[in-house]
Protein backbone atom coordinates (compact mmCIF):
# COMPACT_ATOMS: atom_id res chain seq x y z
CA UNK A 1 0.00 0.00 0.00
CA UNK A 2 1.14 3.53 -0.75
CA UNK A 3 1.91 5.68 1.75
CA UNK A 4 0.57 8.98 1.90
CA UNK A 5 3.05 11.81 1.70
CA UNK A 6 3.27 14.56 4.62
CA UNK A 7 4.99 17.17 2.62
CA UNK A 8 4.67 17.35 -1.49
CA UNK A 9 7.61 18.51 -3.69
CA UNK A 10 8.06 21.94 -4.28
CA UNK A 11 7.14 21.06 -8.25
CA UNK A 12 6.51 23.71 -11.48
CA UNK A 13 2.60 21.83 -11.29
CA UNK A 14 2.43 22.23 -7.42
CA UNK A 15 3.39 26.04 -7.73
CA UNK A 16 1.26 26.81 -10.60
CA UNK A 17 -1.63 25.45 -8.68
CA UNK A 18 -0.88 27.47 -5.48
CA UNK A 19 -0.95 30.38 -7.95
CA UNK A 20 -4.60 29.34 -9.15
CA UNK A 21 -5.80 28.77 -6.10
CA UNK A 22 -4.05 32.46 -5.11
CA UNK A 23 -5.91 34.33 -8.04
CA UNK A 24 -9.49 32.59 -7.21
CA UNK A 25 -9.07 33.76 -3.67
CA UNK A 26 -8.38 37.18 -5.34
CA UNK A 27 -11.47 37.48 -7.16
CA UNK A 28 -13.48 35.95 -4.95
CA UNK A 29 -12.39 38.53 -2.39
CA UNK A 30 -13.36 41.35 -4.98
CA UNK A 31 -16.95 40.13 -5.51
CA UNK A 32 -17.35 40.18 -1.39
CA UNK A 33 -15.95 43.69 -1.02
CA UNK A 34 -18.17 44.68 -3.38
CA UNK A 35 -20.82 42.68 -2.40
CA UNK A 36 -20.40 43.66 1.40
CA UNK A 37 -18.55 46.90 1.40
CA UNK A 38 -19.85 48.31 -1.44
CA UNK A 39 -16.25 48.93 -2.87
CA UNK A 40 -13.79 46.64 -4.50
CA UNK A 41 -10.63 48.62 -3.10
CA UNK A 42 -10.47 48.89 0.31
CA UNK A 43 -7.88 48.92 3.16
CA UNK A 44 -8.86 45.23 4.46
CA UNK A 45 -8.65 43.96 1.04
CA UNK A 46 -5.55 42.12 1.30
CA UNK A 47 -6.21 40.55 4.77
CA UNK A 48 -9.61 39.73 3.15
CA UNK A 49 -7.57 38.11 0.40
CA UNK A 50 -5.33 35.93 3.06
CA UNK A 51 -8.49 35.06 4.43
CA UNK A 52 -9.75 33.78 1.45
CA UNK A 53 -6.53 31.84 0.21
CA UNK A 54 -6.28 30.02 3.40
CA UNK A 55 -9.58 28.88 3.62
CA UNK A 56 -9.47 27.76 0.00
CA UNK A 57 -6.28 25.89 0.60
CA UNK A 58 -8.42 23.90 3.46
CA UNK A 59 -11.28 23.54 1.35
CA UNK A 60 -9.37 21.90 -0.92
CA UNK A 61 -6.69 19.73 1.34
CA UNK A 62 -10.24 18.97 2.78
CA UNK A 63 -12.21 17.98 -0.01
CA UNK A 64 -9.30 15.66 -1.11
CA UNK A 65 -9.73 13.80 2.30
CA UNK A 66 -13.53 13.68 2.54
CA UNK A 67 -13.81 12.70 -0.76
CA UNK A 68 -10.20 10.08 -1.01
CA UNK A 69 -11.10 6.98 -0.68
CA UNK A 70 -15.09 7.43 -2.44
CA UNK A 71 -15.30 4.96 -5.43
CA UNK A 72 -18.87 4.00 -6.23
CA UNK A 73 -20.88 3.81 -9.25
CA UNK A 74 -23.34 6.02 -10.06
CA UNK A 75 -26.67 3.90 -9.03
CA UNK A 76 -25.12 3.98 -5.55
CA UNK A 77 -23.72 7.63 -5.74
CA UNK A 78 -26.64 9.58 -3.75
CA UNK A 79 -26.81 7.12 -0.88
CA UNK A 80 -22.66 6.64 0.02
CA UNK A 81 -22.01 10.99 -1.16
CA UNK A 82 -24.49 13.01 0.47
CA UNK A 83 -23.71 12.54 4.45
CA UNK A 84 -20.30 13.14 2.90
CA UNK A 85 -20.78 16.27 1.24
CA UNK A 86 -22.91 17.84 4.74
CA UNK A 87 -19.84 16.68 6.86
CA UNK A 88 -17.66 18.46 4.65
CA UNK A 89 -19.77 21.67 4.35
CA UNK A 90 -20.37 21.64 8.25
CA UNK A 91 -16.67 21.19 8.41
CA UNK A 92 -15.39 23.83 6.11
CA UNK A 93 -17.69 26.36 7.22
CA UNK A 94 -16.91 26.07 10.98
CA UNK A 95 -13.34 26.04 10.35
CA UNK A 96 -13.79 29.05 8.17
CA UNK A 97 -16.19 30.97 11.03
CA UNK A 98 -13.29 29.97 13.41
CA UNK A 99 -10.57 31.93 11.45
CA UNK A 100 -12.34 34.87 10.01
CA UNK A 101 -13.21 35.33 14.02
CA UNK A 102 -9.51 34.27 15.43
CA UNK A 103 -8.16 36.72 13.26
CA UNK A 104 -11.05 39.61 13.84
CA UNK A 105 -10.63 39.32 17.53
CA UNK A 106 -6.61 39.66 17.36
CA UNK A 107 -6.61 42.43 14.97
CA UNK A 108 -8.52 44.23 17.30
CA UNK A 109 -7.23 43.41 20.50
CA UNK A 110 -3.60 44.33 18.66
CA UNK A 111 -5.62 47.95 18.44
CA UNK A 112 -6.42 48.23 21.70
CA UNK A 113 -9.86 47.10 22.08
CA UNK A 114 -10.57 45.06 24.83
CA UNK A 115 -11.60 41.47 24.51
CA UNK A 116 -14.53 41.45 25.54
CA UNK A 117 -15.80 44.83 23.56
CA UNK A 118 -14.00 43.05 20.03
CA UNK A 119 -16.49 39.88 20.70
CA UNK A 120 -19.38 41.74 21.47
CA UNK A 121 -18.86 44.34 17.92
CA UNK A 122 -18.21 41.12 16.17
CA UNK A 123 -21.81 39.63 16.87
CA UNK A 124 -23.44 43.02 16.43
CA UNK A 125 -21.34 44.09 13.54
CA UNK A 126 -19.70 41.25 11.43
CA UNK A 127 -21.37 37.30 12.35
CA UNK A 128 -24.40 37.71 9.99
CA UNK A 129 -22.17 39.49 7.02
CA UNK A 130 -19.28 36.86 7.90
CA UNK A 131 -21.87 34.31 8.08
CA UNK A 132 -24.09 34.71 4.99
CA UNK A 133 -20.47 34.99 2.99
CA UNK A 134 -19.27 31.77 4.41
CA UNK A 135 -22.22 30.42 3.72
CA UNK A 136 -22.93 31.16 -0.07
CA UNK A 137 -19.29 30.63 -0.98
CA UNK A 138 -18.64 27.54 0.29
CA UNK A 139 -22.07 26.48 -0.65
CA UNK A 140 -20.75 26.79 -3.81
CA UNK A 141 -17.55 25.03 -3.45
CA UNK A 142 -19.40 22.19 -2.11
CA UNK A 143 -21.09 21.89 -5.43
CA UNK A 144 -17.95 21.76 -7.16
CA UNK A 145 -16.99 18.85 -5.36
CA UNK A 146 -20.32 17.18 -5.60
CA UNK A 147 -20.12 17.57 -9.25
CA UNK A 148 -15.89 16.40 -9.56
CA UNK A 149 -17.62 13.28 -7.72
CA UNK A 150 -20.20 12.58 -9.79
CA UNK A 151 -18.42 13.30 -13.26
CA UNK A 152 -15.52 10.78 -11.61
CA UNK A 153 -18.46 8.16 -11.12
CA UNK A 154 -19.71 8.44 -14.83
CA UNK A 155 -16.54 8.25 -16.18
CA UNK A 156 -15.54 5.04 -13.86
CA UNK A 157 -19.08 3.60 -14.99
CA UNK A 158 -18.37 4.52 -18.50
CA UNK A 159 -14.72 3.38 -18.64
CA UNK A 160 -16.11 -0.41 -16.71
CA UNK A 161 -18.65 -0.99 -19.28
CA UNK A 162 -16.13 -1.04 -21.74
CA UNK A 163 -14.09 -3.13 -20.14
CA UNK A 164 -16.91 -5.44 -19.84
CA UNK A 165 -17.08 -5.72 -23.48
CA UNK A 166 -13.30 -6.18 -23.39
CA UNK A 167 -13.57 -9.00 -20.93
CA UNK A 168 -16.58 -10.67 -22.75
CA UNK A 169 -15.11 -10.74 -26.01
CA UNK A 170 -11.75 -11.85 -24.10
CA UNK A 171 -13.68 -15.10 -22.86
CA UNK A 172 -15.45 -15.82 -26.12
CA UNK A 173 -12.25 -15.60 -28.06
CA UNK A 174 -9.71 -17.79 -25.39
CA UNK A 175 -13.29 -20.35 -24.52
CA UNK A 176 -15.66 -20.46 -27.02
CA UNK A 177 -12.75 -20.37 -29.73
CA UNK A 178 -12.40 -22.95 -32.87
CA UNK A 179 -9.21 -24.51 -30.88
CA UNK A 180 -10.72 -25.15 -27.83
CA UNK A 181 -13.95 -26.43 -29.63
CA UNK A 182 -11.92 -28.58 -32.04
CA UNK A 183 -9.81 -30.10 -28.85
CA UNK A 184 -12.80 -30.86 -26.87
CA UNK A 185 -14.84 -32.65 -30.02
CA UNK A 186 -11.77 -34.38 -30.82
CA UNK A 187 -11.46 -35.98 -27.20
CA UNK A 188 -15.21 -36.34 -27.22
CA UNK A 189 -15.55 -38.41 -30.44
CA UNK A 190 -12.88 -40.75 -29.55
CA UNK A 191 -14.71 -40.80 -25.99
CA UNK A 192 -17.92 -42.01 -27.68
CA UNK A 193 -16.51 -45.12 -29.40
CA UNK A 194 -13.95 -45.60 -26.26
CA UNK A 195 -15.96 -44.77 -23.20
CA UNK A 196 -19.32 -43.83 -23.44
CA UNK A 197 -20.08 -43.55 -19.85
CA UNK A 198 -17.25 -41.08 -19.96
CA UNK A 199 -18.50 -39.75 -22.74
CA UNK A 200 -21.22 -38.82 -21.16
CA UNK A 201 -19.63 -36.86 -18.29
CA UNK A 202 -17.39 -35.47 -20.27
CA UNK A 203 -21.07 -33.79 -22.36
CA UNK A 204 -21.95 -32.40 -18.48
CA UNK A 205 -18.38 -30.89 -17.74
CA UNK A 206 -18.61 -29.30 -20.88
CA UNK A 207 -22.16 -27.61 -20.16
CA UNK A 208 -21.57 -26.69 -17.00
CA UNK A 209 -18.13 -24.54 -18.20
CA UNK A 210 -20.42 -22.99 -20.76
CA UNK A 211 -23.34 -22.43 -18.56
CA UNK A 212 -20.81 -20.99 -15.93
CA UNK A 213 -18.86 -18.29 -18.56
CA UNK A 214 -22.36 -17.50 -20.20
CA UNK A 215 -24.32 -16.73 -16.28
CA UNK A 216 -21.61 -14.41 -14.66
CA UNK A 217 -19.82 -12.74 -17.99
CA UNK A 218 -22.09 -9.65 -17.16
CA UNK A 219 -20.60 -9.89 -13.01
CA UNK A 220 -17.87 -7.49 -12.06
CA UNK A 221 -17.37 -10.47 -8.82
CA UNK A 222 -18.04 -13.85 -7.78
CA UNK A 223 -17.56 -16.46 -5.02
CA UNK A 224 -14.13 -17.64 -4.83
CA UNK A 225 -16.01 -21.37 -4.18
CA UNK A 226 -18.03 -21.09 -7.66
CA UNK A 227 -14.75 -20.15 -9.34
CA UNK A 228 -12.73 -22.99 -7.87
CA UNK A 229 -15.66 -25.66 -9.05
CA UNK A 230 -15.68 -23.81 -12.28
CA UNK A 231 -11.56 -24.24 -12.39
CA UNK A 232 -11.96 -27.86 -11.84
CA UNK A 233 -14.23 -28.73 -14.02
CA UNK A 234 -12.30 -27.20 -17.11
CA UNK A 235 -9.03 -28.53 -15.44
CA UNK A 236 -11.14 -32.15 -15.64
CA UNK A 237 -11.65 -31.74 -19.21
CA UNK A 238 -8.22 -30.88 -19.73
CA UNK A 239 -6.88 -33.86 -18.01
CA UNK A 240 -9.13 -36.27 -19.50
CA UNK A 241 -7.12 -35.30 -22.84
CA UNK A 242 -3.53 -35.13 -21.19
CA UNK A 243 -3.74 -37.70 -18.74
CA UNK A 244 -0.97 -37.95 -16.53
CA UNK A 245 0.68 -34.66 -18.40
CA UNK A 246 -0.73 -32.30 -16.27
CA UNK A 247 -1.74 -32.06 -12.34
CA UNK A 248 -3.44 -29.30 -10.28
CA UNK A 249 -2.75 -29.14 -6.81
CA UNK A 250 -5.50 -26.64 -4.73
CA UNK A 251 -3.91 -25.76 -1.42
CA UNK A 252 -6.14 -23.02 -0.16
CA UNK A 253 -7.39 -22.19 3.46
CA UNK A 254 -10.76 -20.87 4.24
CA UNK A 255 -12.11 -18.93 1.02
CA UNK A 256 -16.30 -18.64 2.13
CA UNK A 257 -15.75 -15.28 1.83
CA UNK A 258 -13.41 -14.44 -0.91
CA UNK A 259 -15.07 -13.28 -4.31
CA UNK A 260 -12.81 -12.56 -7.78
CA UNK A 261 -13.35 -11.65 -11.34
CA UNK A 262 -15.03 -14.44 -13.26
CA UNK A 263 -12.70 -16.84 -15.43
CA UNK A 264 -9.74 -15.25 -13.86
CA UNK A 265 -8.24 -18.32 -12.00
CA UNK A 266 -9.24 -20.28 -15.33
CA UNK A 267 -7.51 -17.87 -17.58
CA UNK A 268 -4.13 -18.78 -15.83
CA UNK A 269 -4.37 -22.08 -16.06
CA UNK A 270 -5.28 -21.96 -19.42
CA UNK A 271 -2.49 -19.80 -20.07
CA UNK A 272 0.45 -22.12 -18.25
CA UNK A 273 -1.25 -24.90 -20.67
CA UNK A 274 -0.79 -22.72 -23.71
CA UNK A 275 2.64 -21.77 -23.35
CA UNK A 276 4.11 -25.12 -21.62
CA UNK A 277 5.13 -28.40 -22.49
CA UNK A 278 3.81 -31.52 -20.82
CA UNK A 279 5.39 -35.15 -20.77
CA UNK A 280 4.40 -37.77 -18.74
CA UNK A 281 7.80 -37.42 -17.71
CA UNK A 282 8.18 -33.97 -17.14
CA UNK A 283 4.18 -33.28 -16.20
CA UNK A 284 3.12 -29.38 -15.94
CA UNK A 285 2.08 -29.06 -12.59
CA UNK A 286 -0.25 -25.89 -11.43
CA UNK A 287 -1.11 -24.87 -8.04
CA UNK A 288 -3.21 -22.74 -6.56
CA UNK A 289 -2.91 -21.40 -3.00
CA UNK A 290 -3.69 -18.46 -0.84
CA UNK A 291 -1.07 -15.67 0.27
CA UNK A 292 -2.60 -13.70 2.74
CA UNK A 293 -6.21 -12.94 3.44
CA UNK A 294 -6.79 -11.26 0.11
CA UNK A 295 -4.42 -12.43 -2.47
CA UNK A 296 -4.58 -15.72 -4.27
CA UNK A 297 -1.30 -17.11 -6.52
CA UNK A 298 -1.33 -19.57 -9.62
CA UNK A 299 2.03 -21.15 -9.93
CA UNK A 300 3.63 -23.48 -12.34
CA UNK A 301 7.14 -25.32 -13.22
CA UNK A 302 8.42 -23.42 -16.54
CA UNK A 303 8.72 -25.77 -19.69
CA UNK A 304 8.16 -23.58 -22.18
CA UNK A 305 7.42 -25.09 -25.62
CA UNK A 306 10.19 -24.97 -28.02
CA UNK A 307 8.11 -23.79 -30.60
CA UNK A 308 5.67 -21.14 -29.93
CA UNK A 309 4.69 -17.90 -31.15
CA UNK A 310 5.78 -14.63 -29.51
CA UNK A 311 2.55 -14.17 -26.83
CA UNK A 312 0.59 -10.50 -26.74
CA UNK A 313 -0.11 -11.44 -23.59
CA UNK A 314 -3.73 -9.63 -24.10
CA UNK A 315 -5.16 -12.43 -21.41
CA UNK A 316 -2.85 -11.05 -18.97
CA UNK A 317 -3.16 -7.60 -19.84
CA UNK A 318 -6.87 -7.85 -19.81
CA UNK A 319 -6.96 -9.41 -16.14
CA UNK A 320 -4.95 -6.41 -15.09
CA UNK A 321 -7.07 -3.74 -15.77
CA UNK A 322 -9.83 -5.87 -15.10
CA UNK A 323 -8.18 -6.18 -11.27
CA UNK A 324 -7.46 -2.55 -11.45
CA UNK A 325 -10.92 -1.12 -12.05
CA UNK A 326 -12.81 -3.47 -10.06
CA UNK A 327 -10.73 -4.24 -7.50
CA UNK A 328 -8.42 -0.96 -7.22
CA UNK A 329 -5.48 -3.09 -7.30
CA UNK A 330 -2.97 -4.87 -10.01
CA UNK A 331 -2.03 -8.49 -10.85
CA UNK A 332 1.57 -9.29 -9.63
CA UNK A 333 4.01 -11.35 -12.43
CA UNK A 334 6.85 -13.16 -11.33
CA UNK A 335 9.06 -15.60 -13.36
CA UNK A 336 11.95 -17.17 -12.63
CA UNK A 337 14.29 -20.08 -14.79
CA UNK A 338 12.18 -22.53 -13.11
CA UNK A 339 8.91 -21.29 -12.49
CA UNK A 340 5.80 -18.47 -13.58
CA UNK A 341 4.06 -17.09 -10.50
CA UNK A 342 0.98 -14.68 -11.19
CA UNK A 343 -0.83 -13.41 -7.72
CA UNK A 344 -4.13 -12.23 -8.38
CA UNK A 345 -6.43 -10.17 -5.78
CA UNK A 346 -9.29 -11.00 -4.01
CA UNK A 347 -12.27 -9.37 -2.22
CA UNK A 348 -13.03 -9.75 1.21
CA UNK A 349 -16.19 -10.46 1.45
CA UNK A 350 -18.72 -8.26 3.97
CA UNK A 351 -21.07 -9.87 6.00
CA UNK A 352 -24.05 -7.85 5.56
CA UNK A 353 -24.65 -8.91 2.24
CA UNK A 354 -23.70 -10.69 -1.27
CA UNK A 355 -24.05 -7.62 -3.24
CA UNK A 356 -20.96 -8.22 -6.20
Amino acid sequence: MRKPKLFRPLTKGFLLNRLKILAGAFFISLFFSLVLVGQIFHEGLPVMVSLTWLQLEIFIWLGSRFFRDLDVSVSQFKKKTMLRLVLFYLTVILIASAIFMAVFLIQNTANGVSFTDSFSTFKQQEMSGMISATLIGFAFGTLFFFYAQWSDALKREEKLAQEKLLFQYETLKSQVNPHFLFNSLNTLSSLVHSNPSLSEKFIRKLSNIYRYILENQEKNLVPLTDEMKFVQEYFSLQKIRDEEKIELKVEMAETENLLIPPVSLQLLIENALKHNATTRKNPLVITIHNEGLDKLVVRNNLQPKSQLSNSSKTGLKNLNERCRLILKREIEILQTETEFVVKIPAKIQKNEGSNY
